[in-house]
């Protein structure tokens, strides 16, 4: 294998992610149980599932479809790699602390 040619995929945390994805040749990904799109750049495209957030790197990356109300999203360009994570983006609050 070609180090320039490999696919990351990584998952990290404990908690399932529901979704499908199938890539296809490095150029296209096609995406399910999508809950909301955070940023797309040519470069990097990072979309929330129902327990986890995806984060696709590459170059040239599009977005071709989506369909928030089924879920969908389809990316064309060069896929560097895929990476799954929990969740970052809960908000703190003091109420919590104090019950």
């Amino acid at each position: 294998m070609e180090n320039s040619n490999n696919l990351n995929l990584t998952k990290t945390g404990s908690i399932p992610c529901k979704g499908n994805l199938i890539l296809e040749n490095r150029t296209k990904l096609s995406l399910t149980g999508i809950k909301k799109v955070k940023s797309t750049e040519p470069t990097r495209i990072v979309v929330f599932l129902e327990n986890c957030v995806l984060t696709i790197t590459g170059n040239n990356l599009t977005v071709q479809n989506l369909n928030i109300q089924n879920g969908v999203l389809d990316i064309t360009g060069l896929i560097n790699s895929i990476i799954y994570s929990n969740k970052t983006n809960r908000k703190f609050s003091f109420k919590n602390i104090f019950k």
